[in-house]
């Protein structure tokens, strides 16, 4: 069960994401763009919030700040609404036939699958878009420029393209290959969480500076490790579970990477290296949240 204050933060962000989708939406009364409206929300409405949650925590301990003193309209908020729409475009698009053809996430059909490939497509770019509106509102450029850096050729694209290389030849990839296909395509939104939160603490002069902040550059090495290890355990997920547990699409443990590599004792134990090199690089901030995230990555059944 998850505990309360994770209920609360994902809470506030389901509610900051849906709450803008449909501010956004209500003065536009084409109904030719109903069904991308609602493969739109249908499409954020899934997922664990990881990646928001992690950076809001982080934001909250530096700042040292609470969370039922943020406004609807704080920076931290919005960045947070722009990480899930983005997160959501993303997903979109990697379910799609052309890419990974998956028809579950959740234990429902994925957007293409619902609602036709085109209008998937069309949602999906909608939610690129949108998302880089909101970071607009922010009015912080070097925050807008990585959040394209992480959409664009360096990161998640070209992880994409890697992906889709290497399952037409299987032969030519190796474990070093495929850690950076995961960093490209995971970490890299990943990468943008952290920097993003330290931006806007900096912005708006709420980075409170102590023994922590000032060693703040060795939490980016965090952050690529859960990033890793949250990909590691999806692709153990798909070999030892199934869809009625999983709630998504899974595969034959022959075309899952890790697996294939390391087998699923060895991966095991390279997922728990990774969770105890993220438990080992927080210690020092005594968070009872974080130290659960890192957990609830390396024991997820979904």
């Amino acid at each position: 069960m998850l505990p309360t204050w994770y209920i609360q933060y994902k809470k506030l962000i389901d509610n900051s994401v849906k709450k803008y989708l449909t501010e956004y939406f209500k003065d536009e009364k084409n109904p030719w763009l109903d069904i991308i409206k609602e493969a739109s929300l249908y499409a954020c409405k899934w997922w664990k919030r990881i990646r928001s949650i992690l950076a809001l925590e982080f934001y909250l301990i530096f700042s040292k700040k609470k969370l039922e003193n943020l406004e609807k309209n704080d920076d931290i908020i919005k960045f947070c609404i722009a990480l899930e729409l983005l997160h959501a475009y993303s997903l979109v698009h990697d379910d799609l036939p052309a890419m990974d053809n998956d028809e579950y996430r959740r234990w429902d059909l994925t957007v293409w699958k619902k609602y036709w490939e085109a209008n998937a497509i069309l949602a999906g770019d909608l939610l690129n878009s949108l998302a880089f509106q909101v970071l607009w509102e922010i009015n912080l450029n070097v925050l807008t420029y990585y959040f394209g850096q992480a959409v664009w050729l360096h990161w998640m694209l070209w992880g994409q393209v890697l992906d889709l290389y290497y399952e037409k030849n299987p032969d030519k990839l190796n474990l070093e290959n495929l850690i950076e296909i995961h960093n490209k395509k995971t970490w890299a939104l990943i990468e943008v969480s952290v920097l993003g939160w330290i931006f806007i603490a900096e912005k708006n002069h709420t980075f409170v500076k102590d023994e922590q902040s000032n060693n703040i550059k060795k939490y980016l090495d965090f952050w690529k490790k859960i990033g890793l290890a949250f990909q590691v355990k999806d692709d153990l997920l798909d070999v030892e579970w199934n869809l009625e547990e999983t709630g998504k699409s899974v595969w034959d443990w022959e075309e899952k990477w890790f697996v294939y590599f390391l087998w699923i004792k060895e991966t095991h134990k390279y997922l728990d290296n990774l969770i105890n090199d993220c438990k080992e690089i927080i210690k020092n901030l005594n968070s009872e949240k974080l130290n659960f995230l890192v957990e609830y990555i390396g024991n997820r059944k979904k």
